[in-house]
Formats: structure tokens, C-alpha cells, sequence
């Protein structure tokens, strides 16, 4: 068996940013999902307030918020295969 050696990289399908890791590494996970796709800001994460009568319909399913625009996002982190 030969050894990989240099690097492999992938295309993000979610944003398609191009990432690059050292080999032998098959998959790396891209940071897009913590990024709001309006603004560019780093969104915090979102912890709802689970009392039925104070949250919309919806917000439940909410992971991050943008703090600058309040953005709403329930991305979860992207997988990506490289090669």
C-alpha cells in the first residue's frame, strides 16, 4: 500500500466553498453554517425559551441566529468528501 501524501480537497455542496486538509484525511466539515448567508456575520448559538405560550411556530427548529440582522438558520453542519 502507498502512503498519501500532499493534500485532498472538496467542494462544500451548501456553499461551495473549496476546503483542503493534509492527507490521509477523507471528510473535513465546513464552518458555513455558522455564518449568516444575508449578513457574513458569525451567528451565535440560539437557545430557545421552551415555554410553549413564548416561542412562534417554528422557532423551535432554530440552531443559530445572526445577531447583527436576526437571521434564523437551522443548517447543521456540512460533511464533505475529499479527494
Amino acid at each position: 500500500m502507498v502512503a498519501q501524501i500532499g493534500f485532498a480537497e472538496g467542494k462544500c455542496g451548501a456553499c461551495g466553498k473549496t476546503l483542503r486538509r493534509r492527507r490521509p484525511a477523507d471528510f473535513a466539515v465546513c464552518d458555513c453554517y455558522e455564518y449568516c448567508p444575508d449578513c457574513g456575520t458569525k451567528m451565535t448559538p440560539h437557545t430557545p425559551d421552551l415555554s410553549p405560550s413564548r416561542y412562534e411556530a417554528g422557532e423551535i427548529d432554530v440552531l443559530y441566529q445572526c445577531s447583527n440582522c436576526g437571521y434564523k438558520s437551522n443548517q447543521k453542519p456540512v460533511e464533505v468528501k475529499l479527494s
